[in-house]
């Protein structure tokens, strides 16, 4: 070999360990299922980025809540250890509470609400902007659907919930609206509700009636009330490293992939939601019963006033019922 076929050669292979040092490796933690609905959403973001990145930005899902609960991994998050994350607003109201406003009851009354508010960039800036002091940022969504209620026995009217012992999530908002509704809150962990159920040490847990099949509560809970009392957001959050690791044309294709799959969840998970249901139903012989939403509208309206109070509460709620044609009482 001459000397300039050698120098080539060391060409070449500078060149190769020089493109392989510009890829990374990312860690995305969820707590969802991996293969349907808001993980398939992910896995497909993923697919994306790497392809139109050339591979420069690789993300592993890790989903079933492998890496921990979303308190947990969101911690890790701040702490630039895992990369990226789903993240409900339930949670993120416990850290930034103008996050409350967007799980107030009945903020959102149809998809089509939903969709105008979550896409809307004004308000997109109003939420992401809030979260810039705690070291992470979100950069889209994922819808969630409507959340109602599965239950041991039958609820006709929102009388028929007091004394019930429902499950939520420890969220402050979730809490004074079962208080509200007359029932109990009864905050506990998520992998925690259906041997609750089962053993009858609640009475009803809240979330999408797709969980009928898809978790099975349907095997526990008989009955189910469409209030679509909320509608819980999933955010897509990233650390501040993870922004800072990547050049801005590799940054653009991240927040362009995410706007993709934000837009895209509104159309897919409803359905697939409304499908999950009716398998429960079919199943498991669940009764659905829905429900006069008006007495649970009025019940919660001290909500509303207290958080038209708080001046940074009052902005967004102002600009949402602005985006839906309502009026702020």
């Amino acid at each position: 070999m001459n000397i300039r076929s050698a120098m080539l050669g060391l060409a070449c292979v500078a060149g190769l360990m020089a493109s392989g040092a510009q890829a990374a490796n990312y860690k995305f933690a969820t707590n969802t299922t991996a293969d349907v609905g808001p993980g398939a959403l992910i896995q497909e973001f993923a697919d994306e980025v790497r392809e139109k990145t050339d591979g420069r930005v690789k993300i592993k899902v890790f989903a079933n809540g492998v890496l921990g609960s979303q308190t947990d991994y969101l911690q890790q998050i701040q702490k630039g250890v895992v990369d990226l994350g789903l993240v409900n607003s339930a949670t993120l109201e416990n850290i930034i509470p103008e996050f409350s406003v967007v799980n107030l009851p009945y903020m959102f009354r149809t998809l089509d609400e939903y969709g105008k508010v979550m896409g809307n960039a004004d308000i997109q800036q109003m939420l992401f902007e809030t979260a810039k002091d705690h070291r992470f940022v979100p950069l889209g969504f994922l819808s969630n659907g409507f959340r109602s209620l599965s239950l041991l026995k039958p609820v006709n009217k929102m009388a028929d919930l007091k004394g019930m012992k429902i499950r939520t999530m420890s969220s402050e908002t979730y809490v004074r609206m079962y208080t509200l509704f007359g029932a109990v809150p009864t905050p506990m962990a998520f992998g925690d509700t259906f041997p609750a159920l089962q053993q009858g040490v609640i009475d009803g847990a809240g979330g999408s009636l797709s969980g009928l099949y898809d978790l099975n509560y349907g095997q526990a809970t008989k009955y189910a009330a469409r209030t679509e009392h909320t509608r819980l957001t999933d955010f897509i959050v990233v650390s501040d490293k993870f922004r800072n690791s990547l050049s801005d044309e590799d940054l653009k294709i991240v927040k362009d992939e995410l706007n993709k799959i934000s837009m895209k969840s509104l159309k897919v998970i409803d359905s697939a939601f409304a499908a999950s249901e009716q398998k429960g139903v079919e199943k498991f012989g669940v009764t659905v019963v829905d429900v006069d939403k008006a007495p649970f509208m009025a019940a919660v309206q001290p909500m509303y006033d207290d958080a038209a109070k708080d001046p940074k509460k009052l902005k967004l709620l102002e600009k949402i019922f602005e985006l839906e044609g309502r009026e702020l009482k």
